[in-house]
C-alpha cells in the first residue's frame, strides 16, 4: 500500500505542473480493456519499456536521453510491483511484436539510436496510454486497479510531453 501513496503523490504532482499540456494527450475513445488484459499489456508493454530504457543507458550518447531512460526503470519497476504486488516481480516475456522492437532498437548505434529510442518510447507510451484509458472505461474493474490505471495515465501523459520535446531536441 505505501507504494501506492508514493505513486499517488508523485502522478499528482506531476499532473499539476503539466496540467495545460495534458489535454492534448486525452485520448476521445478507446476500445474497453477487460481486467485480465489490463495487467497483462500493462507489464508486457511496460517490459518493452524497461527492457528498451535500460538499452539505452548503456548506448545513447545524450545525457537527457539516459536521464530519459533511469526515469522510465524506476518507474516501470514500480509499476510491476504495484501491480503484482510483489516486491521483486519477475520480468515479462515478450511476445514476438514487442521483441521485435527491442531487436531493431538493438540494431542502432550512435545519434540515430537516441533518435529511435526516443521514437519508440512515444510509440510505446501511446500504447501503453490507450491500455489505462481502456481499462478506466471499463465498467467491470476493481478499485484498486483502477486507481493505479488512473495514476499510471497521468505519468504516462508527462512522460510523452518530455519525449516530445525530447523528439524535437533531437531533430
Amino acid at each position: 500500500m505505501d507504494r501506492r501513496i508514493a505513486l499517488l503523490g508523485s502522478a499528482g504532482l506531476a499532473a499539476l505542473s503539466l496540467a495545460p499540456r495534458l489535454a492534448a494527450a486525452q485520448v476521445a475513445t478507446v476500445p474497453r480493456v477487460s481486467p485480465g488484459e489490463y495487467k497483462s499489456r500493462t507489464l508486457m508493454g511496460g517490459s518493452l519499456s524497461k527492457e528498451t530504457s535500460q538499452l539505452a543507458l548503456q548506448r545513447a550518447q545524450h545525457r537527457q536521453v539516459k536521464q530519459f531512460a533511469g526515469f522510465e526503470i524506476a518507474e516501470q519497476t514500480v509499476l510491476a510491483q504495484v501491480l503484482t504486488n510483489s516486491e521483486n516481480p519477475a520480468p515479462v516475456k515478450l511476445d514476438a511484436d514487442h521483441a521485435a522492437v527491442l531487436q531493431t532498437l538493438q540494431a542502432q548505434q550512435g545519434a540515430a539510436f537516441d533518435r529511435a529510442y526516443v521514437l519508440g518510447q512515444i510509440q510505446q507510451h501511446q500504447a501503453l496510454l490507450l491500455v489505462q484509458q481502456g481499462y478506466l472505461e471499463n465498467t467491470n474493474r476493481s478499485e484498486d486497479t483502477q486507481h493505479i490505471a488512473a495514476l499510471a495515465r497521468v505519468s504516462i501523459q508527462q512522460h510523452l510531453v518530455m519525449l516530445q520535446e525530447l523528439a524535437q531536441m533531437l531533430g
